[in-house]
């Protein structure tokens, strides 16, 4: 019985930590996302794009996973301009007997800008 409740935790814990996971990832998506519309409109305002990843990651549900790191490859700011949006956040799983290595989990979003001169 012991030993099949201590699979039964891991394995209850794992799933836990893998919908976490899909969680964060997907808050960095709808971030990034929203912070490459938003640069699409006002392209010389990248910290409050980074503020709107940073507060999508915060007001995820199954908890944050720490600081974002941001990057915009804008090549011009001219009209109809293709730019990216790449935002990456460390995440480290957290299970009960595994180590797991801590991951990087990345998002790359593609706008053109739509601010007319």
């Amino acid at each position: 019985m012991v030993f099949f409740l201590l699979i039964f935790a891991i394995t209850f814990f794992g799933a836990i930590e893998m919908a976490r996971e899909i969680a964060v990832k997907h808050a960095l998506d709808v971030g990034t996302y929203r912070a490459a519309r938003y640069l699409s409109l006002v392209p010389t305002d990248s910290a409050t794009a980074r503020t709107m990843i940073q507060n999508e990651l915060d007001a995820n549900v199954l908890g944050g996973a720490g600081s974002v790191q941001m990057s915009v490859d804008m090549p011009s700011q001219s009209f109809q301009a293709i730019f990216s949006v790449t935002a990456q956040v460390s995440y480290q799983p957290a299970v009960p007997f595994i180590i797991f290595a801590p991951k990087v989990l990345s998002v790359t979003h593609s706008q053109s800008i739509e601010e007319y001169p």
